[in-house]
């Protein structure tokens, strides 16, 4: 093994290390892995930092600020206080905000989507009653389901309609009969689905996630992964 691929992986494990057993910020974590990556030349500079330049992260970063001012000018609110109302308990707020969540996921980015719909939820916990971990988790995973229901509900998606297209253009004679992927192709296997999912969802978050009385007992110092939203 060279030199080069060792300390690569030295620097995966602290990496891995440092995020699930310190506190420190993810944020500074990954920055500090890319400095090391850096400073010993691992990769061009170049393609160290192409990341920054992706128009998907920087969509995302856009929208997780847009998701900010909506919830701070209480946009956010008002859509959702329509939307949710007041469920008296967690089937009925899941009822009413895994499916939109679902929908919404399936024609826009899933990160900006939960990111506005997190505080959301905290507020409607504390307001209602609910336990909030019953409906964080679902929210994500309705979310995550809504984004394999089109072509453009997830990143990932869309990476391989890329892959496609690039085969498809090279017209080499042992190309696999394929053909460009559609908007809705993948509805045919997602919205089942992601109908199941919801629905397995529902019957069963509030036997496997903590309730009220369990989250009491939970260390209340945890770790926040999306900054800005510290200060909500």
């Amino acid at each position: 093994m060279s030199v080069q691929a060792t300390i690569t992986i030295v620097i995966l494990a602290i990496t891995f290390v440092l995020l699930i057993k310190s506190k420190i910020s993810p944020v500074a974590v990954f920055v500090g892995a890319l400095t090391l990556t850096i400073t010993f030349r691992l990769a061009p500079l170049d393609q160290s930092l192409k990341g920054f330049s992706n128009p998907g992260m920087l969509t995302v970063g856009v929208l997780l600020m847009v998701a900010a001012g909506m919830y701070r000018t209480g946009a956010i609110t008002l859509i959702t206080e329509k939307l949710i109302g007041r469920p008296k308990s967690i089937i009925s707020a899941q009822l009413r905000i895994l499916p939109p969540v679902a929908v919404g996921s399936a024609f826009l980015n899933n990160t900006p989507l939960v990111a506005m719909f997190i505080p959301v939820i905290r507020d409607l916990a504390k307001t209602c009653g609910l336990a909030a971990r019953q409906l964080h988790i679902p929210l994500s995973f309705a979310s995550i389901l809504g984004g394999t229901c089109t072509l453009i509900g997830t990143s990932t998606n869309l990476v391989v309609a890329g892959m496609v297209i690039d085969l498809l253009s090279q017209n080499a004679p042992d190309t696999p009969p394929l053909r460009e992927i559609g908007m809705f192709d993948l509805t045919y296997v997602g919205l089942p689905a992601t109908l199941a999912g919801i629905a397995f969802m529902m019957l069963t978050s509030r036997f496997f996630l903590p309730g009220k009385e369990e989250i009491k007992r939970i260390d209340k110092n945890q770790r926040l992964y999306v900054g800005f939203y510290q200060s909500f």
